[in-house]
């Protein structure tokens, strides 16, 4: 498990892509990656922005194995 540091300042996301991941990871820290990683389509759909799929599987894996007991 992570202690969640690392996606908090995510280096190839602009400050709304970090939004959208910082919202993911505090709702879906621990959840399946699928799950992760449609929320994480979902999120950046609603705010007109796009992220290679290579950083959307990569951040969905690490968003699935942090620490959902870690504070945000």
């Amino acid at each position: 498990m992570s202690d969640n540091s690392d996606l908090r300042d995510e280096l190839e996301a602009n400050e709304a892509v970090q939004a959208v991941v910082d919202r993911v990871l505090s709702y879906q820290a621990g959840a399946p990656a699928d799950t992760v990683r449609a929320e994480l389509v979902k999120g950046l759909d609603d705010i007109d922005e796009d992220m290679p799929d290579g950083w959307l599987d990569q951040t969905a894996d690490r968003i699935s194995n942090a620490d959902p007991a870690q504070p945000d």
